[in-house]
């Protein structure tokens, strides 16, 4: 079954990669080129072949690419998979009945596999986002211990009996003036 789909599998995959990249105001570098290639020639395979056991790793790398890009929504980056079955229709436009519900089923095992991997790319980059805020929070705890410790000024609004920063700047700068 879907034997015309196994001979045009080399240009579908062509198509598609070209579908990823023309969403670029210009092309992008070759190794972006040579990626997106190398991930979507192995998704267009697994699903030519209905082996999808060696689809993780490329349809995992290409929802990573995707989950990455800021102007691309879940929807959009799940939905590119969809946009497979579109190209495939173009190409091999006299596909029976048959043919179709099979090439239905296999991109619903692709599109809930994409699913899954988006969301765990999206989880861990919100993950490394949070590690990121959390180094920095602890970065600006340490250079606002160190400044109480070494700023003249702190050490001024203590002797005057203060606790925090609420006296006015003029007061503070006449009692500076003063030692």
């Amino acid at each position: 079954m879907l034997e015309k789909l196994l001979k045009k599998r080399s240009e579908i995959a062509k198509a598609w990669r070209e579908y990823f990249l023309n969403r670029y105001p210009s092309r992008p570098p070759i190794e972006i080129v040579e990626y997106i290639d190398d991930c979507t020639s192995e998704i267009v395979k697994a699903l030519v072949e209905k082996d999808f056991k060696g689809v993780e790793k490329p349809l995992d790398e290409l929802m990573r690419y995707l989950a990455t890009d800021s102007k691309l929504s879940a929807g959009g980056s799940v939905g590119t998979i969809f946009h497979l079955r579109d190209l495939i229709l173009k190409k091999i436009p006299d596909l029976s009945r048959k043919e179709l519900e099979e090439l239905n089923r296999r991109l619903d095992i692709l599109v809930c596999k994409a699913f899954d991997l988006y969301v765990n790319a999206r989880e861990d980059l919100f993950r490394l986002k949070y590690k990121q805020m959390e180094f920095e929070l602890k970065a600006q705890m340490k250079q606002y211990e160190f400044c109480m410790k070494h700023c003249p000024y702190a050490k001024k609004i203590k002797e005057m009996g203060h606790d925090s920063w609420d006296v006015p700047p003029d007061e503070l700068e006449k009692s500076m003036k003063e030692d």
